[in-house]
């Protein structure tokens, strides 16, 4: 299989130490009000999200559904993810809207006859495939053309490195608990390969540490 992704150095005992704590769902929910993420997400979804169709939304690595808060309400949230913990938190969070949380591996295809049955036309992977290898990445793509029809969006947000990544962003990216950085020619090539067209771009300082994002919509051609 090609490589596609370019894996990081892992980091020192105290930014691994940090990573640990994160697993704590309250932990990671404080840290991402911290840092900016949660107000960047509603402006994210505002802007980005809110002009696809959103009957049925599939939130790739959900964690603890601080996403489906920014949804509208008559929204049916399909939220998957392998942690426990961080769906127990997902479904108070979700508890007064149509929902479903299913404890998978977006890489296995397990879940894709129950997500299927949904009829799925917008796919959220927000920080997510930085964290899973090419072979993982290429099953989860695949999984995705599966479940989705014709026209339906997968929108991405992941950090990236390019020329005009500060060394501190930099520092922040390959420090980031996912290992797994990629460029955008590589995931266009992925998603190309399964049946998809993709747009993308770089956003840069939209949270409160250096940062650069790639914000991809994928769209399942027919």
């Amino acid at each position: 299989m090609k490589a596609y992704q370019k894996r990081v150095k892992m980091p020192n005992r105290i930014v691994k130490a940090g990573h640990k704590v994160l697993a704590l769902p309250i932990c990671y929910d404080l840290f991402q009000t911290a840092v900016g993420s949660v107000k960047f997400r509603s402006n994210f979804v505002s802007e980005n999200i809110s002009k696809f169709k959103m009957e049925n939304v599939l939130d790739l690595g959900c964690g603890t559904a601080s996403t489906a808060n920014l949804l509208p309400k008559g929204v049916n949230y399909i939220g998957l993810d392998t942690s426990t913990k961080y769906l127990e938190k997902a479904r108070t969070r979700t508890a007064d809207r149509q929902s479903k949380l299913i404890l998978t591996d977006i890489a296995d295809n397990e879940w894709t006859n129950e997500a299927g049955k949904l009829n799925a036309a917008l796919g959220l992977a927000l920080g997510i495939y930085h964290h899973i290898n090419d072979y993982q990445l290429e099953e989860t793509i695949s999984n995705l053309s599966d479940v989705l029809q014709p026209g339906s969006k997968i929108v991405s947000l992941d950090p990236v490195i390019d020329s005009r990544t500060t060394k501190l962003a930099n520092w922040f990216a390959r420090n980031d608990r996912g290992q797994f950085i990629r460029d955008p020619e590589q995931f266009i090539e992925i998603f190309n390969s399964n049946g998809f067209s993709v747009k993308y771009e770089i956003t840069r300082n939209s949270f409160r540490i250096p940062y650069d994002l790639l914000l991809i919509t994928a769209t399942k051609e027919s």
